[in-house]
C-alpha cells in the first residue's frame, strides 16, 4: 500500500511497484486518515508511507497502525530529513526510511528486505539479514508486548519526567503519553509509575537499543 498526499508521485510509485512481479498493490491513500480507514478491510503486508500528509500525518499515523496492526511493515519514503530522525522512527516501530530521490532498484530492494523482517535507514547503515543488532530489543518488545515508543516513553518517565515535559520532548500530546503509560502499566501488570521505574532499572532498558 502507498500512502502520499501527491496523487502524481503515488500513481508514478504504484506503476513502478506493479512492475515488480512479486509486488502486489492493494490500496492508495492520500492522508492518515484514508489509510486506518482502508486497514479495517484489509493489510498490506508493507505500508509506503510519507511523513507529511493533510488530516492525519505520518508519525501520528504509523504510531496507530504499529499498536493496532504490527504485523504491518512501514517504509517511510519522504523528503523530510533531521539527524534524529531514525531515531524518532525506529521508536515508533518503523522499519525503515528512503528519501524520495531514492533510485527505482534500491526502492524494490529495501521493501523486500523489510518485509523479511530487517531494518533499513538510508542516512544511518544497513541492517543486513543476519546481523540485525535490533533481534535482540526486537524479542524483548515482543516478550512484553510493548512499542518501541512505549519504551521510548517508559525511559523518559525513568527519568522523572512528567508526562507534560515527555510530551514536549517528542512531539506528541499529553493524552498520547498518559494513554501509554497506563497500556504499560497494564501490559506489565504493574500498580503504577514507581514500578514502571523499577521495571526499566531491572531490565536495563538504557543499555539496549530499541
Amino acid at each position: 500500500m502507498v500512502a502520499d498526499d501527491h496523487t502524481l508521485f503515488v500513481d508514478g510509485l504504484c506503476g513502478l511497484l506493479a512492475l515488480q512481479p512479486d509486488f502486489d498493490i492493494i490500496g492508495k491513500a492520500s492522508n492518515g486518515k484514508e489509510v486506518l480507514h482502508f486497514l479495517n478491510s484489509r493489510l498490506p503486508e508493507v505500508l509506503i508511507m510519507d511523513l507529511n500528509m493533510p488530516i492525519l500525518d505520518g508519525q501520528i499515523t504509523a504510531e496507530k497502525i504499529v499498536g493496532s496492526f504490527p504485523s504491518i511493515k512501514i517504509l517511510v519514503l519522504s523528503m523530510y530529513n533531521a539527524p534524529s530522525l531514525s531515531t524518532r522512527l525506529k521508536s515508533i516501530g518503523i522499519k525503515g526510511y528512503l528519501p524520495k530521490d531514492t533510485d527505482a532498484d534500491l526502492l524494490f530492494s529495501v521493501i523486500r528486505e523489510i518485509s523479511s523482517g530487517n531494518y533499513y535507514f538510508r542516512e544511518k547503515e544497513k541492517y543486513i539479514p543476519g546481523l540485525n543488532r535490533f533481534a535482540e530489543t526486537d524479542a524483548f518488545l515482543k516478550k512484553y508486548n510493548l512499542t518501541h515508543r512505549e519504551i521510548e516513553i517508559l525511559k523518559l518517565i525513568s527519568e522523572n519526567l512528567s508526562s507534560k515535559q515527555i510530551a514536549s520532548k517528542l512531539f506528541i500530546s499529553l493524552f498520547t503519553v498518559d494513554t501509554h503509560r497506563k497500556n504499560m502499566i497494564q501490559k506489565l501488570k504493574l500498580s503504577g509509575k514507581t514500578d514502571l521505574i523499577k521495571f526499566a532499572i531491572q531490565n536495563n532498558l538504557w543499555q539496549k537499543q530499541f
